[in-house]
């Protein structure tokens, strides 16, 4: 039991420790999901119901590590920023994912 611990503990270390925040966990779990549809701003708000700051500061941040892409669209005559999340962000998700589910027991 004690091996088992240690060694997902040890797996740790291949994570992206700045990946590991609740609202993190949130957008790139929202974005997975809805793969290249992305989703705006505004509809990331309203879901997720994260304050304007802390929204656009951890999505610039997954921006920057390269997990995340935006691009204008415009809808109902207002241009809006769109979210996507990329191949390296999805691949980054399903690791954090796996490990966390194996760390809290949940089975892979």
């Amino acid at each position: 039991m004690q091996n088992d611990i240690l060694s997902i503990l040890n797996e740790s270390e291949g994570l992206n420790a700045k990946v590991f925040s609740l609202v993190r966990f949130k957008l790139l779990a929202s974005l997975a999901a809805l793969g290249q549809d992305g989703a705006t701003y505004r509809e990331l708000k309203a879901a997720l119901d994260i304050n304007d700051g802390v929204l656009f500061a951890n999505l610039n941040v997954l921006k920057d590590m390269g997990y995340l892409t935006s691009g204008k669209i415009t809808s109902e005559g207002k241009e809006l920023e769109l979210y996507t999340i990329t191949p390296e962000g999805q691949d980054e998700w399903k690791r954090t994912r796996t490990w966390l589910c194996r760390f809290l027991r949940c089975g892979v």
